[in-house]
């Protein structure tokens, strides 16, 4: 018991870890991240707990610490998800310039929540009781009740999703080339979204300065805060604020309530509410930005690869370790994707089975899991709890990912080194909340429930007592019926209808997932965009220096990875040049290009503008703005550029000077 506890939690541990290096964005409050870990772990430690309470109740041999480690997960899942989470989510995107005041700024939004969530809850406790549906002392079962049976109606949504799009996804990563036009497409978008996401960034600059500018000095009460409000923009925002010093602030651009925040201390806080907000997006859309553009231009260095059959590796290294393995990822890879795939379609094809037929208990038992596991095989405790691990883990693994696909949508953003704290709490007090349900599902998966004799009983469901009973008013059997939909949602994913269906019933589309839709306007744009990356990163930029909004481009915008990663970036670009030269292959980008490789690295003012520019300032025609290039020592401000919005002129618009 012990041994394969102490290894799955430590593979849990090291899930987590990798988890929050992926996604944790710089400057994070440590509270924040540790509560985020700790709903990780706990919502991942039922990998651990169900193989071994499984074994323990059919080999008739309890544990008894198996009682306390399930009030642990399952009691903690609760707090995180429904009181400690919650508050910590409203503290983080509170403005008020106190501990205190934020705190009770978060509570106050919760009461509103809770109230709402109460009342109904005792409206249809009362109808209950009246019509002698249900008991008195039934009614808190039934509130537990009802919220697992909740979760049991996303789960069948998540976890459908999942069991689809694991899949299709490692089938298509197998395809680099069509892959690439896929990426082509999220650049050109992930591109729209940073420019609006820098057009607020600027709108909440110029806010933010013209707020300063109408208190005065002498006011004791109101200056303190608003310069707390500067200070806070000069830590946490990607531009500079003291950068708007020097223009003058177009007042055009502004609303007439864009004014009205230096009136009182609760105007001071919206104003800096909304600066966080605009800080976060901007910095998770330049991530998500620069992730794209970068996954592009490694699928560019594979399919270039592939069709001259030429296997230099971006590092530039002649080593036969490094041209064996670039040589595996361009080859072999695919291969082992397709695999993979077809692998993952087994799993799940397998899992929708046991699913659809969980109303068919054991006369007969068609679930394949239930029979592998309930089989009277004589097998060590270890590889028992391995047959039950192993389709557990794999629906949490297509059940989270749903939800992380979830950060595409407008409530929260999940993107790998720009996460923010509130996002951040989302996706664990999400992986917490659905960490219950999602095992009382797999419980019925493999059937657990038919092969219990008289007076056995799991921890599990010892344990929660009758949290997971069948709803009283929603019907008998309702958790072994219910599942029969998953067949239903599926396939419509599977054909792509769900789409249509989810826009015939007005399904917001801040609720549906990404549909890959590669041959758009999207794609195009997003194919200029990377050849303007290359472009940044043989004049001596980084990853992102490609797309200049307001000036970011510089060093002020850079997240702090990206002068590490610049060089290989850049080497890689520069062998994608040589490739093709050694092929006799000439292209407009590699005739520009090659004569600066040997430049790359040096200040960008050093280096001979190159000829596509033209293209990039096409491009930027193209994202709503465009950009106005003074040559370094020939304009002001030596080497300034300037992002105009459409219809502006140069001296009515924002101007960004790089340090």
């Amino acid at each position: 018991m012990w041994a394969f506890y102490s290894i799955s939690m430590g593979l849990v541990l090291a899930s987590v870890a990798v988890m929050t290096k992926r996604y944790v964005a710089p400057r994070i409050s440590l509270l924040s991240v540790a509560i985020t870990c700790a709903a990780w772990l706990t919502s991942l430690s039922v990998i651990s707990l169900v193989p071994i309470d499984v074994y323990s109740t059919v080999s008739e041999r309890p544990v008894p610490a198996l009682d306390m480690l399930w009030t642990i997960s399952y009691w903690s899942t609760q707090v995180l998800t429904w009181a400690l989470i919650p508050i910590m989510q409203n503290y983080v995107v509170s403005g008020a310039f106190s501990v205190l005041k934020r705190l009770g700024d978060a509570l106050h939004r919760l009461w509103l929540f809770y109230l709402v969530i109460i009342t109904l809850c005792i409206i249809g406790g009362i109808v209950a009781l009246l019509t002698h549906r249900l008991q008195l002392s039934t009614v808190p079962a039934l509130v537990v009740t009802l919220s697992n049976a909740y979760g049991l109606f996303v789960i069948i949504a998540l976890l459908g999703y999942g069991l689809v799009e694991v899949p299709r996804t490692l089938w298509r990563r197998s395809f680099p080339e069509s892959r690439l036009k896929w990426h082509y497409h999220r650049v050109g978008r992930s591109a729209e979204k940073l420019a609006d996401a820098s057009t607020e960034l600027e709108k909440v600059l110029a806010i933010a300065l013209a707020t300063t500018q109408q208190i005065p000095r002498s006011d004791a009460h109101l200056r303190p805060l608003s310069d707390a409000v500067v200070k806070y923009l000069e830590l946490y925002s990607p531009v500079h604020f003291t950068v708007l010093g020097r223009p003058r602030v177009n007042i055009d651009l502004l609303d007439e309530s864009d004014l009205d925040y230096a009136s009182d201390e609760a105007g001071l806080a919206r104003l800096r509410a909304r600066c966080k907000a605009a800080i976060a997006h901007f910095v998770g859309c330049r991530g998500e930005y620069v992730i794209n553009a970068r996954r592009a231009m490694h699928l560019q260095a594979v399919c270039k690869s592939r069709s001259l059959g030429v296997y230099t590796p971006p590092s530039g290294s002649a080593s036969w370790a490094a041209t064996g393995g670039w040589y595996y990822t361009c080859n072999i890879r695919p291969w082992v994707l397709c695999l993979q795939a077809l692998l993952a379609v087994a799993t799940s094809a397998t899992i929708i089975w046991a699913e659809a037929t969980i109303g068919s208990g054991r006369s007969p038992d068609l679930s394949p899991f239930s029979l592998a596991i309930h089989t009277r095989v004589a097998r060590r405790e270890f590889l028992e709890q391995l047959i039950v691990a192993a389709p557990l883990a794999y629906m949490c693994a297509c059940t989270y990912f749903s939800l992380f696909k979830l950060g595409n949508f407008g409530f929260y953003h999940m993107v790998p080194g720009a996460t923010w704290s509130r996002s951040l709490l989302l996706s664990g007090s999400l992986l917490a909340r659905f960490a219950a349900p999602l095992c009382y599902n797999f419980l019925h998966v493999i059937r657990m429930n038919e092969y219990l004799k008289d007076g056995q009983q799991m921890v599990f469901i010892a344990k929660m007592g009758s949290a997971f009973q069948d709803v009283p008013i929603l019907g008998q059997s309702f958790n072994t019926w219910f599942p029969l939909l998953l067949v239903v949602y599926v396939l419509l994913l599977t054909f792509n209808l769900w789409e249509q269906c989810a826009s015939k019933f007005f399904i917001s589309e801040a609720v549906r997932f990404d549909v890959e839709r590669a041959d758009d306007e999207h794609s195009s744009k997003g194919q200029r965009l990377v050849l303007a990356e290359q472009d940044a990163l043989l004049r001596g930029g980084a990853v992102g220096d490609g797309i200049d909004l307001f000036g970011v481009s510089g060093s002020e915008g850079r997240d702090p990875s990206a002068a590490a990663s610049a060089g290989s970036d850049r080497q890689q670009v520069a062998v994608q040049m040589a490739m093709t030269e050694k092929r006799g292959r000439w292209s407009p980008h590699a005739a520009h290009a090659a004569p600066q490789i040997a430049s790359a690295g040096r200040n960008k003012d050093d280096v001979a503008r190159p000829a596509s520019e033209a293209r990039i300032d096409d491009l930027f025609g193209d994202l709503g703005g465009r950009r106005a290039f003074t040559p370094a020592g020939t304009g002001p401000g030596n080497g300034e550029q300037r992002l105009l919005p459409p219809g502006q002129t140069s001296s009515s618009s924002f101007s960004w000077k790089l340090r």
